[in-house]
């Protein structure tokens, strides 16, 4: 499996990727906050995803129209081969620090997961002029759903995740235990150890996660850098 959501380092070593948005463990369906440094992405209610990406090692070769540019036309391209994705760019702006902020949305988590894959080979292809139609659509690496969903997408959910919060039922659950647990809600997300930290905002109270996911809220975990998948399943 390729490694998803790499930072933008491919092509120019200038930039730092992260998709970034940060919790002060009170984040809500509708309610996130962002601080520079911070990598997360916020899971609502109504199955979109909120990304916020900070870019350093801002370059002079590299201008903030132009980043937001390749952005705005991988999106475009991405859209024409995967007809039902609904990714949209909603602001580009660098900061004081020199620190770019570029706050995304998406309609669902395959929406999120197909960009993030595709915009690393969108980007290579581009800087070598090669063709960007016969790129792969591919949704690897991140589920945000229900359990149910999640298994019948693939993933075999073979693991034993630790308890998180008061309100789980167990101190550990296993797979057997997971698929009784159709219902409630899961976020699976494919790390490496060369990848930044993330955190994950849910729209309910987290009960269990895996090994190298911290809980940092009721509603907030950060998933380490880590060869493997980080889990959290919340209500």
């Amino acid at each position: 499996m390729r490694k998803f959501m790499k930072r933008f380092i491919a092509i120019m070593s200038i930039i730092v990727f992260g998709l970034c948005a940060c919790s002060d463990g009170k984040a809500g369906a509708n309610n996130s906050t962002k601080a520079p440094g911070g990598s997360a992405i916020t899971v609502k209610k109504d199955g979109s995803i909120e990304s916020w990406l900070t870019v350093e090692g801002f370059s002079t070769d590299y201008s903030e129209e132009g980043l937001k540019n390749l952005i705005d036309t991988s999106i475009t391209a991405y859209q024409n081969q995967a007809g039902q994705a609904q990714v949209s760019l909603k602001s580009c702006k660098k900061d004081q620090q020199d620190k770019l902020g570029v706050e995304m949305t998406f309609g669902d988590w395959s929406s999120y997961a197909g960009w993030n894959n595709y915009f690393l080979d969108y980007m290579y292809a581009s800087e070598m002029g090669m063709e960007t139609g016969t790129i792969e659509n591919s949704t690897d690496g991140f589920f945000a759903g229900t359990i149910s969903d999640a298994y019948t997408a693939g993933f075999d959910l073979e693991t034993t995740l630790t308890a998180a919060s008061e309100n789980s039922a167990k101190q550990s659950v296993t797979k057997a235990d997971l698929l009784n647990m159709g219902e409630s809600h899961i976020v699976v997300l494919a790390r490496y150890g060369d990848d930044e930290p993330i955190t994950v905002n849910c729209y309910n109270d987290i009960l269990y996660v895996s090994d190298g996911v911290s809980v940092t809220g009721k509603k907030s975990a950060t998933v380490d850098a880590m060869d493997g998948y980080g889990i959290i399943v919340f209500q």
